[in-house]
């Protein structure tokens, strides 16, 4: 029984039912990318060039971004491909997996998936959500071979320092364990000049794609960056996933990269925005608080004196709007709001949150 609920993420299964919410407060990416921005001609979407470990022009761009060479990345299916490649490279069945909570949990999932146990390291709402390194020392043990964070953080929203993960990654690696940071979010702080944890420390591993802040979700394009042999090894895993990654979307995902700068600025003028407009919000309901995210398009709002799940059903029963139950990431006294939506979807959203809360 347990195998079998391992192999299939309830989060997903749920979210993937209420695709057709009008108002959805739940989508955690930023609105899908017009493809006509970024003028592609046909003549280039056709033209077919060798990929047969990545195309090495996207391989080279993800590589300068990240201030590291081509040999450190390991081109994956979106961010779900990518963290599936680090733990099929360091996970065996029984080994021990030391993970966040509130944590994404398709990551659980994965890692039970492949035969690891898990124990958790609690990111605490007093602390502004903020990993603390103490707890994580304390959540490894001798069998101990991956710790697993988010960066920045789903569902919070929260930024963690580059010490705090120094200090993660120096604890595992007296155990001979890696770090995995899923910096699926990190880019909208690149003009901020918050770059990847992957140069802090040899052990640490790095997820992305272009997914979720440059929109481009239909791509299925991501990476995971890691030192040059551990990289490598990830490239003949990947063969037994993907073999080669579709070419169109190499070459799509290349020209967004090259428009990065001016597509993140939009894109994180918006949420900036929107953040602005939910705090307020919170602010006004007094069953309603929250950590106010730095950037991103999430963050978790605790509900005082509700049955979450009764929330979420009749909000999307009675006004065609959507949130999502924080049972899915282990904070039940919690839902994670979203607001990668048009302004207008996002406060009529809040609207009926507000009146759903007052009756």
């Amino acid at each position: 029984m347990t195998r079998v609920s391992n192999r299939r993420s309830d989060y997903l299964e749920w979210t993937k039912r209420r695709r057709g919410i009008r108002y959805s407060l739940s989508r955690s990416g930023v609105p899908r990318l017009n493809l006509r921005e970024l003028e592609p001609t046909l003549d280039y979407l056709l033209t077919v060039d060798p990929n047969e470990d990545g195309w090495p022009p996207l391989v080279e761009m993800i590589a300068q971004r990240a201030e590291l060479t081509p040999a450190h990345v390991c081109l994956a299916s979106a961010c779900t491909g990518a963290n599936h490649v680090a733990f099929g490279l360091l996970l065996d069945s029984g080994d021990h997996v030391a993970m966040e909570t509130p944590v994404y949990e398709p990551l659980v999932k994965l890692a039970r998936y492949f035969g690891a146990t898990v124990d958790f390291f609690e990111r605490h709402e007093s602390n502004g959500w903020r990993v603390d390194p103490d707890d994580v020392k304390r959540s490894l043990t001798t069998t101990t071979k991956l710790v697993v964070l988010s960066n920045l953080n789903n569902p919070t929203g929260c930024q963690d320092d580059d010490e705090s993960i120094r200090r993660i990654a120096a604890d595992a690696q007296q155990l001979g364990a890696h770090v995995l940071v899923d910096e699926v979010y990190l880019d909208f702080l690149h003009a901020e000049g918050v770059r990847t944890a992957a140069r802090l420390a040899p052990n640490i591993l790095i997820s992305n794609s272009v997914t979720k802040t440059f929109g481009l979700d239909s791509l299925r394009l991501g990476w995971m960056l890691a030192e040059p042999s551990l990289a490598e090894r990830g490239r003949r895993l990947s063969d037994l996933y993907t073999n080669n990654f579709p070419h169109p979307s190499e070459r799509i995902a290349l020209l967004a990269l090259g428009r990065a700068e001016e597509i993140l600025a939009r894109n994180n003028a918006m949420l900036a925005g929107h953040i602005t407009i939910a705090d307020d919000f919170i602010a006004s309901q007094p069953r309603l608080s929250w950590v106010k995210p730095r950037a991103g398009t999430c963050g978790m709002v605790r509900i005082d004196g509700v049955d979450v799940d009764e929330l979420t059903d009749r909000l999307a029963r009675d006004f065609n709007t959507g949130i999502v139950p924080g049972r899915f990431f282990n904070a039940p006294s919690h839902i994670r709001l979203a607001w990668g939506v048009d302004t207008e979807t996002f406060r009529t959203g809040l609207e009926h949150l507000a009146h759903a809360l007052a009756h």
